[in-house]
């Protein structure tokens, strides 16, 4: 069933990349107040469509690049991009891995503490169980496990729409009338994008079924337009309570809590959680897929169910420390240093040297070491 063009093109693509991103760009709220609400109703609408539109195009070129070598490993990938320094990239996403982990662990242990009265170190816990077990059943069970968050995701969101829809209306339509449109919005989108699509090349995976440039660029489109979907609903639902909301911790939860009912808010901090949860899933699963990589070519064979296992308890575990910075502090110090980071060793390396790749026939491979 998942080797039907349904699932290769359009579902698995989404699901993974969503779920890598969610967790630290959508699960609090926090990052689509900073980077899209903040531009104001107007505003934000122009960050959403230059986050839009940069997703497509670093989702168009990745898939195809990675399918005309058969790179679905960020180790392979930059050796194919940048050649001998594709270690740079390495030094990069590992910092990244353990800033998104962070904000993951931060986030979840934080709403749980918030709506059910738990314990920050018992949700923080809870992720760490569910990213371990989860990549030791292996990338199979992973992607089915994101592609039913997903599901449970979007179904949430079409009650909050019907919901804003039916009783709150009049009350957007007239913040979007009243609030002077405020620029800005074209940079943060374009950060907020960079900041997300850096983290591509490590979810690679995602892409091994996509078998024509057709169904790469397709499977882009289709990526880019739901994995915006989530932030274009929040920044609609948040202008019924802007700019008081701007200053909120959790600007997603305390919406759900002012919007919604509580049964929808109870079901959305599930489901916020196990996707919170899958971000660190994803991410793990494209880690271990270099220490596959490099396992298969020194030892000749993958690593174990616990090796992977091992990778991800070390990875979260160490995450854990930079938790304590708390959740804007991390977002803001680390979505700057990303953006530097992602811009410099991976946009433009590919709108450059990987464009020509693509478009200018040169699909003859490297010698790679």
């Amino acid at each position: 069933m998942l080797d039907t063009y349904f699932f290769r093109v359009l579902v698995i693509p989404t699901a993974v990349f969503l779920s890598a991103i969610f967790g630290a760009s959508y699960g609090s709220g926090r990052e689509v107040m900073e980077f899209v609400s903040s531009n104001g109703p107007t505003g934000g609408l122009v960050s959403l469509a230059t986050l839009c539109v940069a997703y497509m195009v670093l989702l168009g070129l990745s898939f195809e690049l990675a399918r005309l070598f058969k790179s679905y490993d960020y180790v392979s990938f930059f050796k194919i991009l940048l050649g001998p320094a594709w270690f740079l990239y390495e030094i990069v996403i590992v910092i990244g891995l353990l800033i998104a982990m962070s904000i993951t662990v931060t986030v979840g242990g934080t709403v749980l503490e918030d709506h059910f009265d738990i314990a920050v170190w018992i949700g923080s816990l809870l992720i760490f169980v569910l990213v371990v077990g989860l990549n030791y059943y292996g990338r199979q069970v992973v992607e089915q496990s994101m592609m039913l968050s997903i599901a449970a995701l979007f179904a949430v969101l079409a009650v909050l729409v019907a919901q804003l829809f039916a009783g709150h209306l009049d009350q957007i339509a007239k913040q979007f009338e009243a609030i002077d449109h405020q620029p800005g919005g074209i940079m943060t989108g374009l950060k907020y994008a960079v900041v997300n699509g850096g983290y591509l090349p490590i979810l690679l995976y995602c892409a091994m079924g996509l078998r024509t440039r057709a169904e790469a660029v397709t499977a882009a489109v289709v990526a880019a337009l739901i994995c915006v979907t989530p932030a274009a609903v929040f920044h609609v639902a948040f202008m019924l309570h802007f700019p008081d909301i701007v200053d909120e911790r959790l600007p997603t939860y305390w919406m759900f809590e002012n919007v919604s009912t509580p049964l929808l808010l109870n079901i959305y901090v599930v489901v916020m959680f196990v996707l919170v949860a899958q971000t660190g899933v994803a991410l793990m699963q494209g880690l271990i897929q270099r220490v596959d990589g490099w396992h298969l070519r020194h030892r000749g064979k993958a690593m174990s169910r616990l090796g992977h296992a091992g990778v991800a308890t070390v990875v979260v575990a160490s995450s854990l420390a930079l938790g304590t910075m708390g959740i804007v502090a991390l977002i803001l110090r680390g979505y700057s240093l990303m953006y530097a980071s992602f811009i410099a060793v991976f946009v433009i390396p590919l709108l450059t040297y990987g464009v020509y790749l693509i478009f200018r026939g040169a699909r003859t491979r490297r010698n790679l070491p």
